[in-house]
């Protein structure tokens, strides 16, 4: 069998929805466009439609993780949001951001990149000290 692999770095998804996603789109990249130049790093972000139903569009937004790090660092009130993981909080801030130039989007996290592993990943030399040995025996 043969393996393909991805050629993009691994990126975070963001759904959401709006009633006009053709003249929407324009205010989504420009706002993008000012996160990045204000922390200095040029991401390969993606924003497209997936449909329209009832009346709403529905669009994706890919982020690379990288940006995401980057930005949490440069607006510390990210980290200060409601959630479990820096992509959670990232999330419910961009919306935020959003409200605050007057755009009700609803967006959701759809998925994130995780690392697969086998097995169990500890070091033993981090939690393994003579004394703990001694104790063990």
């Amino acid at each position: 069998m043969h393996k393909k692999y991805v050629g993009r770095p691994p990126m975070v998804l963001i759904s959401g929805s709006c009633i006009d996603f053709k003249t929407e789109r324009d205010i989504i990249m420009e706002l993008i466009g000012e996160l990045e130049w204000g922390c200095h790093y040029q991401s390969k972000f993606e924003c497209y439609s997936v449909g329209k139903t009832m009346g709403w569009d529905f669009f994706h937004m890919y982020f690379e993780i990288k940006l995401i790090t980057i930005l949490a660092e440069v607006h510390p009130k990210i980290v200060k949001e409601e959630g479990n993981i820096l992509e959670q909080q990232f999330v419910l801030w961009l919306e935020k951001q959003f409200k605050k130039i007057k755009k009700d989007y609803h967006l959701k996290l759809v998925e994130t990149p995780y690392e697969q592993s086998k097995g169990f990943r500890i070091d033993p030399e981090v939690y393994r000290t003579e004394e703990k040995l001694w104790d063990l025996r």
